[in-house]
């Protein structure tokens, strides 16, 4: 967690809250369903909605803003978030994704609002940091708690970095791997 995490800048208070998402073109289209939610949400609210890798969509809001994966930018692009975003459909590829997007969003301290499909529902602890939204209606009400609470958001950031630093970090499954391979090579010269 040395490299993800939250951002040592201040948040200025008059930037807008910024929605974010990061994938790939082929997932992308897990976000097409919330565009007109999240169009509609970024004028009524006054959000930006960061998108990262996606390429550019067809997406002609003035209020998305498309941003080209690297790797050198990857995680300065997420911090510069003050919401992550996983949504997904229920279908038996998207039950096997690993919930890493949900992960990195977390160890920079964002809250996150996730799809409750596969693991997702593992990562996300529902209010303690962030929210399962399984209809538009639900995306709608985590995106407008969200938006409107710079407390809860640095709260649940907080809860969610946390949980990354005790389940998912280098420090917790290095020497688990460790012991693992002691092991395996322990057995290999029996």
């Amino acid at each position: 967690m040395a490299v993800y995490k939250p951002s040592v800048e201040a948040r200025d208070p008059a930037r807008p809250v910024t929605i974010g998402w990061i994938g790939s073109p082929s997932t992308w289209s897990f976000v097409r369903t919330l565009i007109p939610l999240l169009e509609r949400l970024s004028e009524e609210l006054n959000l930006i909605i960061r998108v990262v890798g996606a390429g550019r969509a067809n997406v002609t809001n003035s209020r998305f803003e498309f941003l080209d994966w690297s790797e050198d930018k990857e995680i300065t692009a997420i911090q510069g978030m003050d919401i992550g975003i996983m949504p997904l459909p229920d279908e038996p590829w998207a039950r096997g994704k690993c919930g890493f997007k949900l992960i990195q969003y977390m160890a920079c301290g964002l809250p996150v609002i996730a799809s409750p499909v596969g693991v997702n529902s593992e990562i996300v602890t529902e209010g303690i940091n962030g929210y399962l939204a399984s209809s538009g209606r639900e995306w709608e009400v985590a995106i407008r708690r969200l938006a409107a609470d710079a407390e809860l958001r640095a709260e649940m950031g907080a809860g969610g970095r946390q949980k990354v630093v005790n389940e998912y970090s280098l420090h917790v499954h290095g020497p688990r791997l460790a012991v693992l391979l002691r092991k395996v090579v322990d057995d290999a010269r029996s």
